[in-house]
């Protein structure tokens, strides 16, 4: 609780900081209208106010923010020191164009979800701005996963854009989340996904857009190979209201609204973004159960049939996103530059813990880091709504877990309401890595009129990412929640999916 409270009292600090530096600018206004006497006593007034809020701050909390982020940063500062990052980056570029990436990633989390991949990135392939990424992916378990994505802007010479997506799963460990629960059941996905999007800017400066979204979704699951990890053994949970779908089609239309103005891709400090999305998916006819992958005790058939009496299984599905970016501080840019990148090193990673009152001076801070800080804002819901009460899939529950964002959490809930909100403080500790302290809370209702604080989960954490302006590499975080322990964090996925 007491870590819970210094995050708040951050996020405090700093809003309340800029609310301040807002009042300050509108009263030298009003003063320079007013006569000289006036503006002196104005500004030493908000002066004084000023140093009030920030005193905790440069004093108390930024120094703690690098403390708790050094044992995750300091690793990174060999390769910054000697050129490791900048070696890297030609070894992985190819091309006369310098238009093609080929670089490994990787999850190295315990357990079967430890993962080895390719990353292959093609920009003007085929023709100008033209874009292709493929990633296979090898997990310990055996088991692979393909993405295949081509975007194409300026199509047929007009401000049209469109991208196709290929997705192949063999998942082993694949689950479901029983709704509003954590109770997840074990059923491997062999599904294939083909994804079609096209939009349009809708002004010159292309802010705001339109995308029109198909998707052809074959979804293949079957039982697990051990039937004690299947949800037709629980007691606890019956299937006969709703059926348990395995092979079936799914065909989601969609249309999006998207507004943009952040100011950089992937390490924006100043703008918003908010998208809204509205999906109907087409849901083919249930086939039944089959067992043909499971073990057999007994006399069990090989299929079996539950009659939906005609039912209609198609859902729709609407999402909200806003992101909001404030910056705080006086400096013109917020990336910084290779001067100033050595500089902070020197401030901020070039000791040992002898130095640590050196190095925590307040000039330091408010030269360096305390005129360079972003809060990320962002607020996200998603609700489905069946077409016929008891029809759809579990394809219509959204789960709320590490990726929603709630870095804290291992788990997932399911529910067809859900929404979050998650605030992070951002400030630059190099060249390539922000230092991250967020926030997050997550909820999630049965229905749309049923939101309950009882169903409120919130979690919060450090860390870095590492990034450069024009792509996104990694972020390594610790994520908590109560007394339930810590989870690690180690992605190549941002942190606002």
């Amino acid at each position: 609780m007491i870590r819970l409270r210094l995050c708040i009292i951050a996020f405090a600090l700093a809003l309340a900081t800029s609310a301040f530096a807002e009042a300050d600018s509108v009263a030298v206004a009003d003063s320079m209208a007013h006569g000289p006497d006036s503006s002196a006593t104005v500004e030493e007034s908000s002066s004084s106010w000023k140093r009030f809020f920030t005193w905790p701050f440069e004093h108390i909390i930024q120094p703690v923010l690098n403390a708790a982020v050094y044992p995750i940063a300091q690793p990174l500062h060999y390769a910054f020191d000697n050129g490791v990052i900048e070696t890297a980056v030609d070894l992985i570029t190819f091309g006369e164009k310098r238009n093609i990436l080929l670089y490994p990633i990787m999850n190295l989390k315990p357990g079967n979800s430890t993962m080895l991949g390719l990353t292959y990135r093609h920009r003007s392939l085929f023709f100008g701005k033209d874009y292709l990424v493929l990633s296979p992916q090898y997990f310990a378990n055996g088991d692979f996963f393909v993405d295949l994505r081509y975007t194409k802007h300026e199509l047929f010479g007009t401000d049209l854009f469109g991208g196709i997506r290929l997705r192949k799963f063999w998942d082993r460990d694949g689950f479901f989340v029983y709704p509003g629960t954590r109770e997840d059941f074990v059923m491997p996905d062999s599904s294939f996904t083909i994804d079609l999007q096209a939009g349009i800017p809708l002004t010159s400066d292309g802010r705001w857009s339109l995308e029109l979204l198909g998707t052809v979704d074959i979804v293949n699951r079957s039982l697990p190979g051990n039937s004690q990890d299947s949800i037709l053994v629980s007691r606890d949970f019956s299937i006969d209201d709703r059926g348990l779908y395995q092979s079936f089609l799914m065909f989601p239309v969609g249309l999006s609204v998207l507004f943009d103005n952040l100011d950089f891709p992937f390490a924006p400090s100043r703008g918003s973004r908010m998208q809204l999305l509205a999906r109907y998916f087409f849901v083919g006819k249930y086939s039944g159960i089959s067992f043909e992958n499971a073990e057999e005790p007994g006399n069990r058939p090989t299929r079996f049939d539950f009659d939906d009496n005609g039912m209609n299984h198609d859902f729709v599905r609407t999402e909200f996103v806003f992101q909001h970016y404030f910056y705080f501080g006086k400096a013109q840019k917020f990336h910084l530059t290779k001067k100033e990148a050595r500089q902070n090193r020197r401030f901020y990673m070039d000791f040992n813990w002898n130095d640590a009152l050196r190095m925590w001076r307040p000039d330091n801070v408010r030269e360096t880091l305390f005129e360079r800080r972003v809060i990320a804002l962002q607020f996200r819901m998603i609700d489905s709504w069946e077409i016929e009460e008891g029809g759809a899939p579990f394809k219509l529950y959204s789960l709320v877990g590490p990726r929603f964002p709630l870095r804290g959490f291992q788990d997932y809930y399911a529910a067809q309401h859900v929404m979050s909100l998650s605030m992070e403080y951002r400030w630059p500790i190099d060249y390539y890595v922000d230092g991250v302290l967020f926030n997050e809370y997550a909820m999630f209702s049965p229905t749309f009129k049923d939101w309950s604080v009882h169903r409120l989960n919130n979690s919060w954490g450090f860390g870095v990412r590492v990034r450069k302006p024009d792509m996104y590499w990694f972020r390594v975080q610790l994520g908590f929640h109560g007394l339930h322990g810590v989870n690690l964090v180690m992605t190549i996925a941002p942190e606002f999916k």
